[in-house]
């Protein structure tokens, strides 16, 4: 059982007795009621009703309690001005610090002016909408680094007036690096991957080398922002190909020599592609994106033939800019003038190519 799954459970379990509880308080409240026949009996209805209530309340903050004592996760809660209110047991165990080293502080002077915990906090309060925030580096009270996921919110009050903030936060250190490691073993697969290709055929590795960076250059405006969407982007060009070191450099060459290559044969490849990279670690993305990088955007491509948003976006950025460089690089092609590549790709909007990144891409290429 996951942390979420057990804090639902202590949250269902603490509920359901609650509910008991109230249920029969309601029942014994219900029979005093009947029982009272006289103006004497009225004090004692009202003595019993304050219990009531008082146990109702206890009842709901001890729910309150038990739930953020068992969430793993760290909550702080600060008032208008930022000084730390209250905080959950998590919080001392992820920063290792003492209560004498939090109570009382203002969230700049407890993590600092420049730190992003006291950043984010400060801009959710400031514009009254929560941020959120994957890797925050914060020293904790033993002086090691580590990585926070930090949610930041601001709290309002039933009239919608600022009174405070929260910030709950994660430790994601092992995550992180989990991550940086892969990442670097994906970089080494790729550059050896990349020499293959070269070995290959060195217009495989230039061609894709020229989709990566005319990719990357539309890559923001076409809302691709993130690092690791980035990075998706920029692997799966320069491994879009990957498939074409499959095929038989006789076939490969063929329209080089003269001859007419085997369609069926070529085709292959994105499929090719996609098995070579199934057993990579982290490339499950990547992996569905070469196979559909030759599929067309009015559903006419291969290997599948899906169509519009059905194939995934960076397929279609590849699509793209894989073809215009073809058209003006292949030496197995029937090479075309600047001019006249644009008017093919103006001519393939909404057909063969995504008609949004067609023009998102004719403001970034010269012509």
């Amino acid at each position: 059982m996951n942390e979420v799954d057990l804090l639902k459970k202590i949250v269902q379990d603490q509920t359901r007795m609650l509910e008991e509880k109230n249920r029969l308080l309601s029942d014994l409240e219900y029979r005093l009621k009947q029982s009272i026949v006289t103006g004497s009996r009225k004090e004692d209805l009202a003595k019993f009703q304050f219990q009531l209530s008082r146990q109702t309340i206890e009842g709901q903050s001890s729910l309150l309690k038990t739930i953020l004592g068992s969430i793993p996760s760290g909550m702080m809660v600060v008032d208008a001005k930022q000084q730390i209110l209250s905080y959950n047991p998590a919080v001392q165990h992820i920063l290792k610090i003492q209560e004498k080293e939090i109570l009382g502080k203002t969230c700049a002077q407890f993590f600092g002016e420049s730190c992003e915990m006291h950043g984010l906090l400060k801009k959710a309060m400031e514009t009254g909408e929560a941020q959120f925030s994957r890797e925050v580096r914060v020293r904790t009270g033993s002086g090691r680094e580590i990585v926070l996921a930090v949610n930041a919110a601001p709290i309002r009050d039933s009239h919608r007036d600022l009174i405070g903030g929260v910030e709950i936060f994660s430790d994601v250190t092992g995550d992180v690096d989990r991550e940086c490691q892969l990442q670097k073993k994906q970089e080494s697969l790729i550059h050896v991957l990349t020499k293959i290709m070269e070995k290959k055929d060195h217009y495989i590795l230039s061609h894709s080398e020229r989709v990566k960076d005319l990719a990357m250059g539309m890559a923001k405006d076409a809302g691709i922002s993130s690092p690791e969407e980035q990075r998706e982007l920029s692997n799966a060009c320069l491994l879009h190909d990957i498939g074409l070191i499959s095929v038989p450099d006789e076939i490969l060459n063929a329209k080089r020599t003269g001859t007419e290559k085997p369609v069926d044969i070529i085709r292959a490849h994105p499929v090719e592609g996609e098995w070579m990279l199934s057993s990579v670690e982290g490339f499950d993305a990547i992996k569905r994106i070469v196979r559909s990088h030759h599929e067309r955007f009015d559903g006419g491509g291969y290997p599948d033939g899906i169509k519009g948003d059905h194939i995934p976006f960076a397929s279609r950025i590849i699509a793209l800019t894989e073809s215009y460089d073809a058209m003006l690089h292949d030496a197995a092609t029937s090479r075309r003038s600047q001019e006249e590549v644009i008017e093919e790709i103006k001519e393939n909007r909404g057909s063969q190519f995504d008609p949004d990144l067609v023009d998102i891409f004719l403001n970034k290429v010269p012509g």
